[in-house]
């Protein structure tokens, strides 16, 4: 048969390998393009647009100075670039890359027109800066000034149309104001003296305001009016048809595969055919008697005359625990229990008379145990001639669950009416037969009333029925359901309901255990309320929004369809909450819960997931715009006051935004990276809203090493103090010194201030660290007071951290105390910033440190928001002038006047100048020239150890004299 069938099997061996050839080539064909793709190009498409629309806003803000530095629109541009290309990849897999080439020439002419922007802007921004000083400066002179010049009226003039031209910017006639421009060139070069060249500056940069402003608006609406995103949505386009029509050709391939698998499958088929017909002539040649007597349920023992086995199925042999090799060795009467031999009827009297048998009777076990066993048997016709019997045979079940059941209901009937729980018994039509008293307490029925009743009516006949079809099946049933009392009131219940069937396996009975479940429900539904609600706003809390954001990522995982998770606070709320007390910060809670609950459409979810900070869900969202357009209007939303009763404050709030897929596919990583994201718009200036990057996470994760390795500088004893001397201008002795902390990294080498101060403060870290410098930098003085070096102070840096810092005066007190430090030798430098942060306080803190002699210097003066004349309120000593002064003196009359206003007004409050950032000996002489008292900088030294110190040239004169 293998010959004669041979040729046909390698024919359909050759048949599945030429079907699986196509196969492959089909699914190759089939897979060529794939939604993925598509998704991940309109991803990037939506990305460059919003990116487009910032750098507009930006381009607006950059021009009306309502944004400083240009950083943002280069970081986009240079994001847009990025993504442009990876989207010339996408569109050349498609064979389609020609279709973003008039996109990307648009780009080009757009970041062309924006470099050309931010050079011209800056030029009209300088202009504007130094044509305010200008006029402030002459406007003050010709005030002082007893014979007015002949060109003040023109000046007046120019000044005014200038000043409305910036404000508004536009002139009603701008060829006059040009002309009155050059005339006062005219007479300022004709009157000479020190304000004519003041005055010929301010003509100049009156004529590049005006003749730059009209290129600098052109480029502005050129940028704005781009042809770049219509391009970029053309080519989206195109890329979306093309991407259809493969996959419609993939479509059809997959047809194709499908009709191949289909004869595939039925090659298979044919070729296993013989295969099967030869396996079922094999099951057939098998005994037919000896096939049901092994599948039989039921025990089956054939035996002799004389009591010998001679037949025993598989079914036998389990319960008896013998194989049949040891039960041939055996008699029947082997198996019976010595017990049984002594009751009445018998299986062993049975046999001795040759009769039929239908009982019950006690079997052994290999390991002496015992189960009891119902028989059915009878003698077997006698064989040939003989008239007795040949044998017996008889079938045996196990009725040891059939006794434990038994048992089990003894058991019940006992404890049936001590149970707490509701009890029924009904019959197998579903009708009462049976109550405890528990179940007339909690329905209300009497035992009387309740039989006879079906069950259905108190559960109902749609549950009722499903119930039945369950227990069908598995003989018990259990669940929650609402039941019935008998007044008609339904309450929830706790059921459990099991069958009770007979030897046939037909129902007898079902038993019902019930628990009324109102109270737990009710403790339940509060203990819920307070576990998923914030008690404050009634918000949910951050793990109902998890749980939420769980389900909202199950219901789009298969789509991709984008989620947005926004995390937001509110800033300087500490302080509002500190300042007012924690009635009005939770009046100011509810506010802004309120507000963002206006902003939310249905589906969306706001939650309060800490202190001040809310979490919102967005999960109906088509792009990124759409989670940056609610954050815009959220920061919109928080720019009105906010009433707490008796007073209105004002604060912002900054956003952070992560997307759901790109940003995190499992919430606790959405959640990370969008507060990534808000510290980055924290970090931007507040009030702004930020989404997350991937170079965020991997920053942050960085801070986090170095946050970590900076809490155990101090321990480790990695922290250095170099000290940088201070000159005295009159004699170059040096005056004092100024600790400035470095930081020896065992990996990262010596570390600046700039690279872990920052960290410090925003870690909380610097009230350690600034204590440690303060303790380090008086023992230092003191050791060198006392070996006869002539340093009469040192200043040490202080941060706003350290002055909010309840206990920081008491600190400064201690460390002079235990290092013998005299108050008069230690100064405290602040920036000038913390002067507007809170003046009151800051206040009371300079008195009492001046109380006890400690001197305080403001640090980077002119650089911030103060004035001699504001800095005049506070008890301060000296006055350090920015470095970016000083590096000008030279080349930029107004600084040089700056400098010089500094000195004279500080002399005339009776402060001490110190000019930082001395590196040339033109610097050097121009500041004793203009009675500076202090200098500080590269010229003398750079900061160095504390060991070098005494080698200092300066010093060693000093001392030696």
């Amino acid at each position: 048969m293998s010959n004669r069938f041979s040729p046909l099997s390698l024919m359909q061996w050759m048949l599945l390998c030429v079907l699986g050839g196509i196969l492959v080539i089909l699914y190759v064909l089939s897979s060529r393009v794939n939604d993925g793709d598509r998704v991940s190009v309109e991803l990037k498409v939506r990305q460059m647009l919003t990116l487009d629309t910032g750098i507009n806003l930006d381009i607006l803000r950059l021009r009306y100075r309502q944004l400083r530095d240009y950083d943002n629109v280069s970081t986009a541009a240079q994001q847009v670039e990025i993504l442009l290309e990876d989207l010339h990849d996408d569109f050349r897999k498609l064979e389609i890359g020609h279709a973003l080439d008039i996109a990307s020439r648009e780009w080009i002419v757009k970041q062309q027109d924006i470099e050309d922007f931010k050079r011209q802007n800056s030029v009209l921004v300088n202009s504007i800066y130094h044509f305010i000083s200008l006029t402030e400066q002459i406007d003050t002179r010709l005030e002082n000034e007893r014979s007015r010049p002949t060109y003040e009226p023109l000046f007046r003039a120019i000044t005014q149309n200038v000043l409305i031209f910036i404000n508004e910017q536009q002139a009603q006639e701008i060829a006059p104001v040009l002309s009155a421009i050059g005339q006062l060139e005219e007479l300022a070069a004709r009157d000479g003296g020190p304000q004519a060249s003041q005055g010929q500056l301010l003509a100049r940069h009156g004529r590049q305001i005006i003749n730059n402003h009209p290129p600098v608006q052109v480029l502005m609406r050129n940028i704005s009016r781009s042809n770049f995103p219509l391009e970029l949505e053309r080519a989206y386009g195109e890329y979306v048809k093309r991407h259809h029509q493969m996959s419609l050709e993939a479509e059809f391939y997959r047809q194709w595969m499908a009709i191949f698998t289909l004869l595939m499958v039925l090659t298979v088929i044919w070729m296993t055919h013989s295969i099967r017909q030869k396996n079922e002539e094999i099951a057939k040649s098998h005994s037919l008697l000896h096939n049901v007597a092994n599948h039989l349920g039921e025990g089956i023992l054939s035996f002799d005359d004389e009591g010998r086995f001679n037949f025993i199925n598989s079914r036998a042999e389990t319960l008896l625990g013998l194989t049949r090799a040891e039960l041939m060795h055996k008699s029947i009467a082997d198996l019976f229990v010595p017990e049984a031999q002594r009751r009445g009827t018998s299986f062993r009297e049975a046999l001795a008379g040759s009769r039929a048998f239908e009982g019950e009777e006690w079997l052994l076990r290999p390991d002496g145990s015992s189960f009891p066993a119902g028989f059915l048997g009878g003698p077997l016709p006698p064989v040939g001639e003989s008239q007795l019997p040949a044998g017996y045979v008889t079938s045996f079940r196990d009725l040891s669950e059939h006794y434990e059941a038994e048992a089990r209901l003894r058991l019940s009937a006992r404890v049936f009416d001590n149970l707490t729980e509701a009890l029924s018994i009904t019959d197998a039509e579903g009708t009462i037969r049976s109550v405890n008293a528990a179940f007339t307490t909690i329905t209300g029925y009497t035992e009387a009333e309740a039989k006879g009743k079906k069950q259905n009516r108190l559960l109902g006949n749609t549950l009722y029925e499903e119930i039945m079809e369950t227990m069908q099946r598995e003989n018990k049933w259990m669940g929650e359901v609402i039941y019935r009392r008998k007044n008609q009131e339904t309450f929830p219940a706790w059921i459990s309901m099991s069958m009770v069937r007979d030897e046939e396996g037909k129902a007898l009975h079902y038993i019902t255990l019930f628990t009324d479940l109102s109270e737990r429900k009710k403790f339940e539904a509060h203990a819920r309320r307070l576990t998923d609600n914030d008690q404050l706003t009634g918000l949910a809390n951050r793990k109902r929004f998890l749980e939420r954001l769980q389900e909202v990522i199950r219901q789009v995982q298969q789509s991709h369809r984008p989620v947005a998770v926004l995390i937001l606070d509110l800033d300087r709320f500490k302080h509002i909450n500190d300042s007012l007390g924690h009635a009005s910060g939770d009046r100011l809670l509810k506010i802004a819960s309120e507000r963002l609950l206006s902003l939310l459409k249905e589906g969306d979810m706001l939650a309060r997931i800490g202190g001040d900070e809310f979490a919102l869900l967005l999960p109906e969202i088509s792009s990124h715009a759409d989670a940056a357009q609610l954050a815009s209007r959220i920061l919109q939303k928080f720019e009105s006051p906010f009433d707490l009763g008796d007073r209105e404050v004002f604060t912002s709030t900054s956003v952070g935004i992560a997307i759901f897929p790109t940003d995190g596919s499992v919430p606790e990583l959405l959640m990370k990276n969008a507060d990534v994201a808000l510290h980055k718009a924290k970090d931007a200036g507040r009030s702004a809203f930020r989404f997350f990057m991937e170079e965020d996470t991997i920053h942050s994760l960085e801070q986090l090493e170095l946050e970590t390795a900076l809490r155990r500088s101090i321990e480790q004893e990695e922290l250095l103090l170099f000290y940088q001397p201070q000159v005295s201008a009159r004699d170059g002795s040096i005056y004092g010194v100024e600790a400035l902390v470095r930081w020896q990294h065992p990996h990262k080498g010596l570390l600046m201030p700039n690279n872990f101060i920052p960290l410090a403060e925003s870690s909380g870290y610097i009230s350690d660290l600034g204590k440690w410098c303060l303790q380090t930098a008086c023992e230092q003085l003191y050791a060198w007071q006392h070996t006869g070096l002539p340093i009469q102070r040192v200043a040490v840096n202080v941060s706003v951290r350290q002055l909010n810092d309840p206990e920081f005066v008491d600190m400064v007190f201690h460390t002079l105390e235990t290092t013998g430090l005299p108050s008069h030798c230690l100064e405290l430098e602040l920036t000038e910033s913390l002067l507007i942060s809170n003046p009151e306080r800051i206040f009371g803190i300079f008195a009492r440190l001046r109380e006890r002699g400690i001197r305080i210097a403001i640090d980077d003066f002119g650089t911030g928001y103060s004035s001699l004349s504001y800095l005049s309120r506070y008890p301060v000593d000296v006055v350090k002038i920015d470095k970016s002064f000083v590096d000008q003196l030279e080349h930029e009359a107004e600084h040089r006047s700056v400098v010089e206003a500094i000195i004279l007004m500080s002399h005339a409050m009776g402060m001490e100048t110190v000019a930082e950032g001395v590196e040339f000996e033109i610097q050097k002489n121009r500041l004793e020239q203009l009675g500076c008292d202090l200098l500080q900088g590269y010229f003398f030294s750079r900061p160095i150890p504390a060991e070098k110190i005494p080698a200092l040239p300066r010093l060693t004169r000093q001392c030696t004299e």
